[in-house]
């Protein structure tokens, strides 16, 4: 079996590149393959946005993304300095630029890219939606 990593760097916002992501990524785990993490980039950290407000009827990216990172044990990754630019914010670095509030959803990490550098090393595949 395999070990894949996910690279999203597409805004949930727009297009379906989270959606399919998600579908690829069940459907690499009930094949037995390892999903090494999924790391987001680009507008794609707007996925780790806990102010997210979603349609009547519909979940949050974040929450359809925690959901599976929580059924089958892997990392969301969100780089750091994408995120920063975009507001997307934890609490050490709300805390360090003096920014009102985390909104970092919980479940994810930010990182840096060396994070998605060793996945070029740990992982089989990269995947790029």
């Amino acid at each position: 079996m395999a070990t894949f990593s996910l690279l999203l760097t597409q805004s949930p916002f727009s297009g379906a590149s989270h959606i399919l992501a998600q579908d690829f990524a069940r459907s690499l785990l009930a094949q037995g393959h390892k999903l090494q993490r999924v790391f987001f980039y680009q507008d794609a950290v707007f996925a780790a946005l806990s102010t997210q407000n979603p349609a009547q009827g519909q979940s949050a990216v974040s929450q359809q993304w925690q959901s599976l990172a929580t059924e089958y044990g892997f990392p969301l990754q969100v780089c750091i300095a994408n995120a920063l630019r975009r507001g997307v914010t934890d609490n050490a670095e709300q805390q360090r630029y003096n920014l009102p509030a985390s909104t970092l959803a919980a479940g994810f990490e930010l990182a840096g890219l060396g994070e998605m550098a060793e996945a070029t090393l740990d992982s089989d595949r990269i995947i790029d939606f």
